[in-house]
């Protein structure tokens, strides 16, 4: 007899289904790092399911055909990952190819493993590349595929405790030594974790995946409109209890139709006897104001002001100040300060005119609208204006106005699709978005209208507690300041009112899988939490390991794990069967007997595939599990099985002798 083993078992069902899950699951962690376009991940699932329909083709050129289709839908993005994200970008792109491919082709179990390998592989080059807290779905489910495809491989032996306790622990090693490694060896490439490089370059070709909200976002730098999910209830900040409801952190001026930034300062700060002046802004209010402000949390350093900001003196020695963009630091997080702020007035107030300008200083910072956006949106933002009849306020209102009767608010809006702009897409297709959607709207149209506004981020309303004002990580909020001649920039918040989705509220495992992902996140970006995190989860397997290695040695012998009907590899019935088995191998003509390293498994279902008449295929699978399963089968099924099989030999010899000497045997 051949020789077999797992190079030529057939793979069992539930194997396949590992295998398939594993694949798309690989893909779908690529995807959320940025690692392959959307479209590579439909490519993918394309290819595993027709993958599944062709394995009921007896040809293999089928299959080999969807193989290549589906792995060269995969690779088609490479190219342009190349070009923007540099040659290392590409072989996380095409192991997932290769997977898809031997997935289509795959006919052994040896095959289906190497296709669950390449599963992981992909996984942990996205983790690698992006390590996002958004891949903790699709790692789990490739490693929990991985698990259960090779514990259930092979179909003749049954279940058993010895090879999948084998195979358990040797995935749980594999698995565990890499998670550790994951998070002891310390990334590389901050510009690539910060948003991920290929992330960049997947929402610029298209990818259509919603990071999770943090409310660091509102503290000024950059703002994706892409961003989905609850802020946490953490308090941060508390303000006093009379003070204007909007306190800003940041101001962002440019808008490249998915993400909001800001170019320059707004202000130059100098340091001063009782801690940092900066000059009063272009158009600024000359009422000033004094607000102490107190950081509940570490987690939020910015400074946050009551309109713009123009001195800060902290309350503790050492604080420093940093300014990033337009947003201000100071470090290290934790200490009060009291900050003076120039009031802004808010659109429609009865305001004494002022001595502000028709425009800013800079005014084309306050203009910038991209080519990309549609220009439906540039044409609606004209005819807001015109049908308003008077000045930027009025405008400004009308903008409001129209946002609150056209959209309506959910924190569960939809993700613009790839190649969408953010705010085309709220305005026209979808109309349900929360503040930012909101605030980037009347921005873009008021500034297609000629009217120079900003997007404005910080926190609105908060909680009173105990004579002060609580500002919690869910008040983190985004506004609109518009210039208004003669007042210079003025608040317009068209959030305010805005009617709520009907059943918006979030399930609970929404809010579930918003923390985790936060947890996640937190762990990921705090070196002591890394460390901490793999040493727990090693310490945890080597105890686990431990207590099962000492239960054992108190459990029953050794010789009880002897698989039943181990000693009857002997036995005479058998010893017969793998006679017949021969015989009728020899009386099969040339291309249909067992290839020289062909497993039975394969020889068995190639036969029925082919059709072959008269083929004993119950009495294969007999001498199969008679082989290698851990119970022989009884003398009965083995006599039953040889009886089969000599019918077989007798039938094929008799067809071959009516055929005459053409039909000879070798």
């Amino acid at each position: 007899m051949a020789a077999d083993g797992f190079a030529t078992h057939a793979p069992a069902p539930v194997a396949l289904g590992c295998a398939a899950v594993a694949v798309v699951a690989s893909a779908w962690g690529l995807a959320v790092t940025g690692g392959v376009p959307v479209g590579g991940l439909v490519a993918a699932a394309l290819g595993v399911a027709l993958g599944v329909l062709v394995r009921r083709v007896p040809r293999r050129a089928a299959a080999v055909a969807v193989g290549v289709l589906g792995a060269a839908g995969c690779a088609v993005w490479a190219p342009g990952l190349a070009a923007s994200s540099g040659a290392l970008a590409v072989w996380p792109v095409l192991g997932l190819a290769l997977a898809v491919l031997q997935f289509a082709t795959a006919r052994s179990l040896r095959e289906v493993r190497l296709v669950l390998g390449l599963s992981v592989l992909v996984v942990l080059a996205a983790a690698g590349v992006s390590p996002v807290a958004a891949l903790v779905g699709p790692l789990v489910l490739v490693w929990g595929s991985v698990l259960a495809g090779f514990a259930g491989a092979v179909p003749h032996r049954g279940p058993g405790a010895g090879p999948r306790g084998r195979t358990v622990r040797a995935v749980v090693a594999a698995g565990t030594a890499g998670v550790v490694l994951f998070l002891l060896v310390p990334p590389t490439g901050g510009a690539v974790l910060a948003g991920g490089a290929l992330g960049r370059a997947a929402a610029a070709g298209g990818a259509a995946a919603a990071a999770p909200r943090s409310s660091a976002a509102y503290a000024g730098g950059e703002l994706d409109l892409s961003s989905r999910g609850d802020l946490p209830e953490t308090e941060l900040l508390s303000v006093p209890a009379g003070s204007p409801s909007w306190w800003r952190s940041g101001v962002l001026d440019t808008y490249d139709g998915r993400t909001w930034s800001a170019s320059a300062a707004t202000a130059t700060w100098s340091a001063v006897p009782e801690g940092w002046a900066a000059g009063a802004e272009d158009g600024a209010s000359p009422v000033r104001r004094v607000d102490e402000v107190r950081p509940l949390s570490s987690e939020y350093p910015a400074l946050v002001s009551a309109g713009s900001p123009v001195g800060v003196s902290p309350r503790a020695d050492g604080t420093r100040l940093r300014v990033l963009g337009t947003s201000v630091l100071l470090t290290p997080p934790g200490a009060g300060y009291a900050v003076t702020s120039r009031q802004t007035p808010t659109v429609g107030d009865a305001v004494a005119p002022g001595t502000a300008g028709p425009a800013p200083a800079d005014a084309g910072r306050w203009l910038q609208v991209p080519a990309s956006v549609p220009q439906r949106v540039r044409d609606l933002g004209r005819e807001l204006a015109d049908g308003a009849g008077g000045g930027a306020a009025a405008v400004a209102l009308a903008v409001e106005e129209h946002l609150r009767s056209v959209a309506r608010y959910s924190l569960d809006a939809p993700v613009p699709g790839a190649g969408e702009d953010a705010v085309d897409a709220f305005l026209f297709v979808d109309q349900v978005g929360f503040c930012e959607q909101f605030a980037s709207a009347e921005v873009v149209l008021l500034r297609s209208a000629g009217i120079p506004a900003r997007l404005v981020t910080g926190f609105a309303a908060g909680t009173e507690v105990d004579g002060r004002r609580v500002l919690r990580g869910v008040d983190a909020h985004a506004w609109v300041e518009v210039w208004v001649p003669g007042q210079g920039w003025t608040t317009s918040d068209p959030t305010a009112g805005a009617v709520p989705v009907a059943g918006s509220r979030s399930p609970w495992w929404a809010g579930a899988w918003s923390w985790a992902q936060r947890a996640v996140g937190a762990l990921l970006d705090g070196t002591g939490s890394r460390v901490v995190a793999a040493a727990v989860l090693a310490g945890v397997v080597v105890g686990g390991w431990l207590v099962l290695r000492a239960r054992r040695g108190t459990g029953a012998p050794a010789s009880a794990a002897v698989p039943v009907g181990a000693r009857r590899r002997g036995d005479a019935s058998l010893v017969a069967l793998l006679v017949a088995l021969d015989r009728f191998d020899a009386a099969l003509p040339p291309d249909r007997r067992r290839g020289p390293a062909e497993g039975l498994s394969t020889w068995r279902a190639r036969l029925g595939a082919a059709g072959s008449r008269g083929v004993p295929v119950e009495a294969l699978g007999v001498v199969e599990r008679a082989c290698f399963a851990r119970a022989v089968p009884a003398r009965a099924e083995l006599d039953g099985a040889r009886e089969a099989l000599e019918r077989a030999a007798s039938r094929v010899l008799g067809e071959a002798g009516a055929a005459g000497p053409a039909g000879g045997r070798g």
